[in-house]
């Protein structure tokens, strides 16, 4: 965690910390924005064709439980997802 008192330093000292802070606070606010509107409308096979495409190297690294609370879904209906993409695919 980052102390309050660091970030009004950083602020001092470097001239375009508090721009280049607020960029990166927006992004951040406008990616949980996505993510929460994401797990309140689509669909589990929505939201998982976005995971996959916004991350498309996990899905070898990181168990398929902890995806699947990811998006909000229990893992069998993760496994369901996958398997529906992987017949339309064929």
């Amino acid at each position: 965690m980052i102390d309050e008192g660091f970030v009004q330093r950083l602020s001092k000292e470097i001239p375009n910390f508090t721009d280049f802070n607020n960029r990166l606070l927006h992004n951040h606010i406008r990616h949980l924005q996505n993510r929460i509107h994401l797990l309140l409308s689509a669909t589990a096979k929505d939201r998982y064709l976005q995971f996959i495409a916004m991350y498309p190297d996990i899905l070898l690294r990181v168990p398929q439980s902890m995806i699947a609370s990811y998006l909000g879904i229990t893992p069998e209906s993760l496994s369901r997802v996958r398997k529906e993409i992987s017949q339309n695919n064929n």
